[in-house]
C-alpha cells in the first residue's frame, strides 16, 4: 500500500494508466518541498529519522518529473517506570518513504511509485525514561503503483484532493533569522536601589556624586552590547567608603542565563579619605546570571538576576510607562537621555496621532506566558494566512500555530529539556491578545493552566 493510500480513503484514490512525466512540464508552482504536520529539518525526512517525534508528511517535487514522499506516524502507549509501577508515556514510531516519478496535466497530477521504504515500529530519539529503545531497520521493496488527483494551490497551500476527500500542504515555514538583540522583555534601561540623578564619579574634577547605599544601572543595547555601573557606599564609624564601577561588552542569552562578557571595565574608589582615589582596570572576568521578568499587577515589569545566589531586582526608570500600556516606540532608545526625553514630552509641536490597530495576526508580538505560578517572557513572529496562523521565536519557544478567527493558539516551548505542549483560547483585539493556556500531556490529561497575555511590537 503506498504512503498516499495510507493518508487517503482508498475509495477516494482514482487508479489511471499512467502518463510519463515528459508528457508535459512540470508547473513552477508545484516544484520544491511541501509539509503537512510538524516541520522537521530536510535531513530528518531522508537520514535521521529518529528526530522524528510526531506525525508529518513531506512530498519533494522536483523539476526532473521524480518525487520523494516520507510519512512518520506516531503512536502512545502507556508503560510504567522500572519496577516502581509509576505511570508513563511510551512512544514508538513508523515510517515510510516513497520515491517514483510525477507527471501533472492541467489540474490533475498523477505519481507512479517505483520503491518503498519503511520501518513500522521504531523509537524516536527522544524517549521518556524507562522506556523501551526499539532500534530502526529499513526494509526496501519494490512498487508499481499509479495514484492521480486533483491539485490546486491558494494563499501558499497545496491541496491534493478527490472527490470526496483531500490533504493540505504547505511550505516550509522559513527558519528565523538570528536575532540582533537579547529578549525585547530585557531590552532598554534597568535601575537597582537609589539612582543618582546626575553622574556618580567626575574624573576630571575628581568630584563624587551625594549618594548612599548600592545602586546599579544596567542597560542592554543593539546587536547584543551592555553597559553596567554600579556604586557601593558603605559609612562606618564616620568612614565613608565609596566604589564605582563600570563595564561594556557583550551579552549572550541562552535559556534565560545570560553570559556577560566585559570588553572594558574600570573600578574607582576610595576608603575615607576622597582625595585618596584608587583604580583598576578590565578587571572584570565573564560572568553569567539566570533571569526572569515579573508582571506585577499594575502592569509593569520587574527584572530578576540571580548571580551566585543572590538575586537583584531590577526595575524600569522612573516614570516609564507599563510595557502593558507602551505603544510601539513610545519609550527612548536605551541610549537616550533623560532630560531629552523629557523635553520631547513638552514640545508644542503637534503630537502624531495613534496609527490604526492591525487586524490580522501577522507580526512580531511580545508575550507573557504564564503556566503553574512560572512565568516565561517570550516573543513569537506570526503570519496570518486568514485564518490560519504559522509563526515561530526565539528559544524557548519551538512552535506557534492557530486560528486568527477563532483565538485558538498551540503553542510548544522547549523548558529543561522536555517540549510543553500549550492550548491556548483567547481574542485577538487590535494589537492585543488575552487568553487561558491549558497544558495538557499526549493523552489530553491537564498539567497545568495559566494565562497569555500578548502585546504586538
Amino acid at each position: 500500500m503506498t504512503i498516499f493510500r495510507r493518508f487517503l480513503p482508498p475509495a477516494l484514490l482514482l487508479t489511471l494508466p499512467f502518463c510519463p512525466a515528459s508528457a508535459a512540464p512540470v508547473p513552477a508552482s508545484l516544484v520544491g518541498e511541501w509539509l503537512s504536520g510538524a516541520q522537521y529539518p530536510a535531513s530528518v525526512y531522508t537520514k535521521d529519522f529518529g528526530g522524528a517525534s510526531g506525525d508529518s508528511r513531506r512530498v519533494v517535487l522536483n523539476k526532473d518529473g521524480t518525487y520523494v514522499l516520507t510519512e512518520f506516524e506516531s503512536t502512545s502507549y502507556p508503560s510504567s517506570f522500572g519496577t516502581t509501577g509509576y505511570p508513563i508515556t511510551c512512544q514508538v514510531m513508523s515510517v515510510v518513504v516513497e520515491r517514483g516519478t510525477f507527471a501533472a496535466s492541467g489540474n490533475k497530477i498523477t505519481l507512479k511509485a517505483r520503491g518503498v521504504d519503511k520501518e513500522l515500529a521504531y523509537t524516536p530519539d527522544r524517549l521518556n525514561n524507562g522506556c523501551r529503545r526499539q532500534g530502526l531497520s529499513l526494509t526496501s521493496q519494490a512498487a508499481s503503483s499509479t495514484t492521480t488527483m486533483t491539485w490546486s494551490i491558494a494563499k501558499g497551500e497545496l491541496t491534493l484532493k478527490t472527490g470526496q476527500g483531500s490533504a493540505k500542504y504547505v511550505r516550509r515555514t522559513p527558519a528565523p533569522p538570528p536575532p540582533s538583540n537579547v529578549s525585547a522583555f530585557l531590552h532598554g534601561e534597568w535601575h537597582n536601589g537609589a539612582v543618582s540623578p546626575t553622574e556618580y564619579y567626575n574624573t576630571a574634577t575628581g568630584k563624587w556624586a551625594e549618594a548612599s547605599g548600592t545602586s546599579q544601572i544596567l542597560r542592554f543595547g543593539p546587536n547584543f552590547t551592555y553597559e553596567r555601573t554600579g556604586l557601593t557606599v558603605v559609612t562606618t564609624y564616620g568612614c565613608t567608603s565609596k566604589l564605582l564601577v563600570t563595564e561594556k561588552g557583550k551579552v549572550r542569552d541562552s535559556n534565560n542565563e545570560l553570559t556577560f562578557t566585559p570588553t572594558t571595565s574600570s573600578a574607582t574608589g576610595y576608603t575615607c579619605t576622597p582625595g585618596k582615589v584608587s583604580t583598576a582596570k578590565n578587571h572584570i572576568k565573564p560572568y553569567g546570571a539566570l533571569w526572569r521578568v515579573r508582571v506585577e499587577t499594575n502592569g509593569q515589569h520587574t527584572l530578576e538576576l540571580t548571580l551566585d545566589g543572590d538575586k537583584l531586582l531590577f526595575n524600569r526608570p522612573p516614570g516609564t510607562l507599563p510595557e502593558t500600556t507602551r505603544t510601539p516606540n513610545s519609550s527612548p532608545s536605551w541610549g537616550a537621555s533623560s532630560s531629552s526625553s523629557s523635553n520631547a514630552g513638552t514640545s508644542s509641536a503637534p503630537a502624531t496621532p495613534t496609527a490604526p490597530a492591525k487586524w490580522t495576526a501577522s507580526g512580531t508580538w511580545n508575550a507573557v506566558i504564564t503556566v503553574n505560578d512560572k512565568t516565561y517572557p517570550v516573543a513569537f513572529k506570526l503570519q496570518d494566512d486568514s485564518p490560519r496562523i504559522i509563526g515561530y521565536g526565539d528559544d524557548p519557544v519551538k512552535y506557534a500555530n492557530g486560528n486568527s478567527e477563532t483565538g485558538t493558539l498551540e503553542i510548544g516551548l522547549e523548558v529543561e529539556g522536555r517540549t510543553m505542549a500549550l492550548k491556548v483560547q483567547g481574542r485577538f483585539e487590535g494589537n492585543r491578545y488575552q487568553g487561558e493556556v491549558r497544558w495538557t500531556n499526549y493523552e489530553g490529561d491537564d498539567l497545568g493552566r495559566g494565562s497569555l497575555s500578548m502585546t504586538r511590537r
